[in-house]
């Protein structure tokens, strides 16, 4: 770019060169070039000259682009926006690396990264903007920030100069700052940092364009951290961005120095530890600090030597047998999961335990965090409760239709949602949604889209116009993560049914008598891009037909060599109801709790 940057400053009239050598060297400059001419005020006025590359790329020729204004290509307010960074060119004469969005003839956005240089010419000012095409980039960064924010780990992506470009929500979370306290600065400053650090490695990564692994300590947050730095590169070899990844490893740290002691230095530092600590033993309880007494309301003696299965309930044995197996042979770390515990005086409250493997005199054993959440878990509970209620119990259409639903949040409270709407007697509109994230958050996004939706609804009718019109907005208003949906609609005039999908893309049918067909209807996720296409399916339905739609959660469905479209063929909408609430229960307590929200809405028609 910079070498394109040299080449155009043949513009100024210091450079001496004649129309026709100044004209040959202008096109061959492979970044978008052009000239504008400010007025007194430093707004734009109009364009005054402009390379091949500027023209084709955004879709005009010379001459269409001689009549076009600058307001007509820099997209939104980008020039009133900058308007204090030309009249800071006054002074400084050049500023680099400034990111602008142009539109092309046919509307679509180019961002570039941009380098601003002021000349004058008499009384006239002018800016040369030497452009470089990082749309491509700005594509990867959306799709980094959507996969990167479903990773619990720390993940960090910062630009080749060294400021960080975003992180992922745990990120955010680690270092208790919002986007825009971050975006922009140097990784030092999120520190209070006034100089990188000492062991930064940054500039070996940037030289050999190798993934890199250490581990750090950080005095700032009295963590130790597995520190993971990787180099994204370009299909041209040239480097776009460094991630970053870090996952806290203080209680592994505490785990191996815990090995290097003895028992009694063992119990020193288990005692030391705010949370209840257990260390287990072929199912015994060996070790147990004095908050583990607490909470259960025992002493010591009675607790060491004892049968870790006896502290819990009937119910949840099973399910633990095997998860300390598991723990054992494959030598986890970290398992966590939330259980209900009687205490000796009866009281119930809710116990979250971290399970790590660990080495106990030679023997392998499992030690256990334990942390109180009953007043936690009361306040999830709530908040639960509530959105539970604002879930839709009774359905429009029921002389044409039966209709029922399954909606089992993965942990408490549910990203997902639904809603059937009454058009008309003989007509409904029915959205279920799945919206990326978990807990509190995305519960109040849930909210939020579902007074988006019944806007829409109030508007229009069609399930294509109500997903091209939420994409739409999304795309301008939510800039923070994607939404799955899928919409469909039943007019019983015409006995048909139309389908559109948004990141839920497959729904299931079945014609009375005959088997189950997996229907697709194609479509990203809203949010994810401007213009969208989205896929519709028409299909005509009669007495005893049925139709299943579910979000991801319930994608087994699909996978289970058909034992279970098998049962669906044959049962009511009812009976498969009952039998998917089954088989959730089934699940929790197997595994502790589900992988996903799972949530289905079914459909017959009398």
């Amino acid at each position: 770019m910079y070498e394109g940057k040299e080449k155009a400053l043949i513009l100024d009239e210091d450079v001496k060169l004649n129309e026709t050598s100044y004209k040959e060297i202008w096109d061959k400059i492979n970044e978008l070039a052009f000239v504008i001419e400010l007025d007194k005020e430093f707004t734009p006025v109009y364009f005054v000259d402009f390379n091949n590359k500027f023209c084709s790329d955004l879709g005009y020729s010379k001459d269409e682009l001689r009549n076009v204004l600058p307001s007509d290509i820099l997209k939104g307010d980008n020039w009133k926006d900058k308007a204090g960074i030309f009249r800071k060119l006054i002074y400084q004469k050049s500023i680099n690396k400034i990111e602008l969005i142009l539109r092309t003839k046919d509307k679509k956005s180019i961002f570039v990264e941009s380098d601003i240089s002021i000349f004058s010419k008499g009384e006239k000012n002018f800016v040369l903007v030497i452009a470089m095409d990082i749309t491509e980039r700005k594509k990867l960064e959306k799709e980094l920030k959507g996969i990167l924010n479903g990773i619990p780990d720390v993940i960090k992506v910062y630009n080749t100069d060294y400021t960080i470009s975003f992180f992922n929500e745990a990120g955010y979370n680690f270092y208790k700052k919002m986007p825009e306290e971050v975006n922009g600065k140097m990784c030092y400053e999120i520190l209070a940092r006034k100089e990188k650090c000492v062991d930064c490695s940054f500039e070996e990564v940037i030289e050999t364009k190798e993934m890199l692994s250490r581990e750090r300590y950080i005095p700032e947050l009295n963590k130790f951290m597995d520190v993971c730095y990787n180099p994204v590169m370009g299909e041209d070899g040239e480097l776009l961005f460094i991630v970053e990844r870090l996952r806290d490893i203080t209680e592994k740290k505490i785990l191996d120095k815990i090995l290097k002691d003895s028992k009694e230095r063992y119990k020193q530092i288990i005692n030391s530890s705010p949370e209840a600590v257990v260390i287990i033993v072929d199912n015994k309880i060996v070790l147990a600090n004095n908050e583990t007494c607490n909470i259960f309301g025992i002493s010591y003696n009675e607790l060491i030597g004892s049968n870790v299965y006896n502290r819990f309930q009937e119910k949840y044995k099973k399910a633990l047998h095997k998860r300390f197996r598991t723990i054992i042979t494959e030598k986890r770390i970290k398992d966590v999961y939330d259980y209900e515990f009687y205490l000796s005086n009866n009281k119930l409250v809710n116990l979250q335990i971290s399970y790590s493997y660990i080495v106990y005199e030679g023997k392998a054993a499992i030690i256990a965090v334990i942390r109180d959440i009953t007043e936690m878990k009361q306040e999830i509970r709530k908040a639960a409760e509530f959105q539970k209620n604002t879930l839709q119990n009774t359905f429009p259409a029921q002389k044409f239709i039966n209709t029922t639903s399954v909606y089992v949040p993965g942990n408490t409270i549910s990203g997902d949602f639904y809603r059937i709407y009454e058009i008309s007697e003989s007509r409904i509109l029915g959205i279920i949604t799945d919206v990326r994230g978990k807990g509190i958050s995305a519960a109040l996004n849930i909210s939020a889209f579902d007074v988006l939706c019944s806007q829409e609804v109030a508007k229009v009718h069609e399930p294509m116009d109500i997903v091209k019109n939420l994409n739409e907005k999304l795309t301008k208003y939510y800039e923070e993560n994607y939404i799955a949906i899928c919409c469909f609609s039943m007019d019983f005039n015409k006995n048909e049914l139309k389908v559109v999908g948004a990141g839920i893309n497959q729904f299931l049918f079945q014609k009375k008598g005959q088997g189950i067909e997996e229907k697709i209807v194609e479509g990203p996720f809203l949010g994810m891009f401007e213009n969208s296409e989205f896929c519709e399916q028409i299909l005509s339905f009669e007495s005893g037909d049925k139709v299943f739609f579910f979000t991801d959660g319930l994608d087994f469905i699909l996978d289970e060599d058909r034992i279970i479209q098998e049962y669906m063929e044959d049962a009511s909408i009812f009976e498969f109801k009952n039998y998917l609430d089954g088989f959730l229960s089934d699940s929790i307590l197997d595994a502790g709790k589900l992988k996903d929200d799972c949530t289905m809405v079914a459909m017959e028609v009398k």
